[in-house]
């Protein structure tokens, strides 16, 4: 899975908050939990793919270098026939022997410089995809637990208030079993209101 495959995760993660059912008298919505936790588990689910792209970053500059190899070898290969077929019989046998080493080691000088490159190239793309990698986890976890933390936080504002709206029901029927046994007293009661504390 891609990178863009991630931020699309986040996005529908963002549309399901935005689009949930919203409490009445209140400021929050009710979401459907399990499909959160199942676009969390496909974010973490993505991110080795990222490690795994690296690797295969990696064996490709393998089979560039193995290349290189090849093709240095074949080229000296054929130096060194065409060079013996023209001068093998030749007073300038020396000479060409030395150009033919000089070539040889500017053939190998250039691949051990592909060969380089090509690893030094693999490393940086390896390092910049673990990096990109971390970063998005640890941005798909800080929003996971600041949903969470704000669920929490909405869950426990509702939990309030039930528990408020129960206490008041519980004092308006004290209050009416004392009114018909005789209990409450003949000056009227200012009526009592209920008070909602919901923390923002």
């Amino acid at each position: 899975m891609s990178v863009n495959s991630i931020y699309k995760l986040l996005d529908k993660l963002e549309m399901m908050v935005l689009k949930g059912t919203p409490i009445p008298f209140s400021p929050f919505v009710i979401i459907n939990h399990e499909k959160i936790i199942d676009i969390f588990d496909k974010i973490r689910t993505s991110i080795p793919g990222e490690i795994q792209e690296a690797h295969s970053i990696l064996r490709k500059s393998e089979e560039i270098q193995v290349e290189s190899r090849k093709r240095a070898e074949m080229f000296l290969t054929e130096a060194k026939n065409e060079a013996e077929r023209v001068l093998s019989e030749s007073e300038l046998l020396k000479a060409v022997q030395a150009e033919a080493d000089k070539i040889r080691q500017e053939v190998i000088e250039e691949a051990e410089s592909i060969r380089s490159k090509a690893r030094e190239e693999a490393e940086q793309v390896k390092r910049q995809v673990l990096e990109d990698a971390i970063k998005i986890r640890e941005g798909a976890d800080t929003y996971a637990e600041n949903m969470l933390s704000t669920l929490d936080n909405k869950l426990a504002d509702m939990h309030a208030i039930v528990k408020n709206g129960q206490q008041h029901l519980e004092r308006t029927r004290a209050e009416s079993m004392a009114a018909m046994a005789g209990e409450q007293t003949e000056q009227p009661q200012e009526p009592k209101t209920l008070s909602y504390k919901i923390k923002k």
